[in-house]
């Protein structure tokens, strides 16, 4: 008797599992040919859609590269100006401004073309020429001191205007 209900007890448990067993397999089945399902739409999709997506991609790697060219053209352009412009400031650097002081047999300076507007430039200069020629032709009398002019104040210039 226990023989027996041990054979009962075990042909049920394996007829439960059997059972579990095919309801598993119909399940995952079921489950797979979903997956599979789902899988082929989005695949059938993607090559409906591939066309436009390779389109698009040389589209935008042709606007990539093409935005490339400009901006490294745009930066060469710089760095040629840069060079340009460096390279013409030390070639067209303006000569040394030099003062030349020539004495006339009267005593006197050859007149020079007034090239400053400012009476204070103006000023220095010429008591520049008086030590010079008080220095070559070694004269005693003292020259006349020309006072400084102060510059103007912003209220004259107001005034002036």
């Amino acid at each position: 008797m226990i023989n027996n209900l041990g054979t009962r007890l075990f042909k049920s448990v394996t007829d439960k599992a059997g059972d579990l067993g095919e309801k598993f397999e119909e399940e995952f089945s079921r489950l797979s040919n979903n997956i599979t399902a789902e899988v082929d739409a989005i695949v059938s999709e993607a090559i409906s859609l591939s066309g436009f997506i390779k389109v698009t991609l040389v589209i935008l790697c042709v606007l990539l590269v093409l935005g490339i060219i400009r901006l490294s053209a745009f930066g060469f352009r710089c760095l040629v100006f840069k060079a340009r412009d460096w390279l013409r400031a030390n070639e067209s650097r303006p000569p040394p401004q030099v003062i030349l002081l020539m004495p006339i047999s009267n005593g006197k300076y050859r007149p020079t073309a007034t090239i400053y507007a400012d009476p204070q430039t103006k000023s220095i200069i010429d008591r520049i020429q008086r030590d010079s020629f008080e220095l070559f032709n070694e004269c005693d009398e003292p020259a006349p001191i020309v006072p400084r002019m102060k510059p103007p104040k912003l209220n004259e210039l107001r005034a002036i205007s």
